[in-house]
């Protein structure tokens, strides 16, 4: 697994606001984040990072990190700003603020896919996962995002998002959720299981426990060509460059530099980074505070429970399919 000699960044997953609207229960979000990760991404930050990445062959930029992206005023405007630079073009969101006007300004925008987040495939279970009873709401607005697009002959996707919850009736919840979301909104879907968020929270069951074997690998992030930015960052930063998504709940361990006044490029290079990638390739994952109980280190395939999205698969990118995460692991 040697280290790129050349730097390649084809995937950006850029965060526009660090707080979110929802505490939902399987998200770090709902015990706190450290506040100077609750902030907005400001405009020239947000420029200074997208014109920088274009420099290594960006292809796909996805609008999220963890905090609600449709708080962030300039949302639509981003989303152009991306689009005219001929990228792809992906956001995540819990759909509770996807409004007519906000959906019209996305599609105008020629956003690719808007994920939504809605986790619970009855109401019940909704509600138990995601805060607070927006059931009908957010699968009226996915509903009404998807006529829009038709209407216009868009070709914006929306891709919902579920995690099962109860590993032995994982198929129950399938088809719960085939019936009360896919085929009452007309979007694509896929589920997943649960993630420990690298040890941050205790998730329904034990993933590693589901694995065939018990030996950890790396996850291949640290090597693949894909950068993870937050919002915020440490002091009175912001673009923080963090190891990866899960590190949400414990962001400031993960930090390895701020691209409000770093290039990329200084920031891959640097002694952090390196010693993130030297440690996945030695496995000495217990030496990475937020590795060392990340329940990502196992190679569990069957993690990706159900979808219809074309192309998707366990490893692979969920913004670019250009991108396999099995590609740079260790075995």
């Amino acid at each position: 697994m040697p280290i790129p000699e050349k730097l390649e960044i084809r995937q950006l997953d850029l965060e526009l606001n660090g707080s979110c609207n929802l505490q939902c229960k399987m998200c770090p979000q709902s015990t706190g984040r450290e506040r100077n990760f609750l902030k907005k991404l400001p405009w020239p930050v947000f420029e200074k990072i997208i014109d920088d990445a274009m420099n290594y062959g960006l292809q796909s930029v996805s609008l999220h990190g963890s905090g609600e992206p449709t708080l962030n005023r300039d949302m639509p405007e981003m989303v152009r700003y991306i689009k005219e630079r001929g990228l792809q073009c992906v956001s995540f969101t819990n759909g509770t603020k996807l409004t007519e006007t906000l959906s019209k300004q996305l599609i105008d925008a020629n956003i690719d896919i808007l994920r939504i987040s809605a986790v619970g495939y009855d109401r019940n279970s909704y509600i138990q996962w995601m805060s607070r009873d927006e059931y009908d709401l957010v699968r009226e607005n996915v509903k009404q995002f998807v006529r829009l697009n038709k209407d216009v002959g868009g070709k914006s996707e929306v891709h919902l998002y579920h995690l099962v919850a109860d590993f032995e009736n994982s198929s129950h919840e399938v088809q719960k959720y085939q019936k009360n979301w896919v085929e009452y909104t007309d979007a694509m879907a896929e589920i997943w299981l649960m993630h420990n968020w690298s040890g941050g929270l205790n998730a329904p069951y034990d993933r590693s426990r589901l694995t065939a074997s018990q030996l950890r690998r790396s996850c291949g992030r640290p090597f693949s060509p894909l950068l993870q930015v937050r919002a915020g960052g440490i002091g009175n930063h912001h673009g923080a460059v963090v190891a990866c998504c899960m590190v949400l709940g414990k962001d400031s361990q993960g930090v390895l530099g701020h691209l409000d006044h770093q290039s990329i490029s200084d920031i891959v290079s640097g002694s952090k980074y390196q010693e993130l990638r030297s440690a996945h390739m030695e496995q000495r994952f217990d030496d990475i505070s937020y590795c060392r109980e990340c329940d990502q280190l196992y190679n569990l395939p069957e993690s990706l429970v159900w979808s219809n999205i074309p192309d998707r698969a366990y490893g692979k990118s969920k913004i670019s399919n250009d991108i396999d995460h099995r590609e740079f692991t260790s075995r």
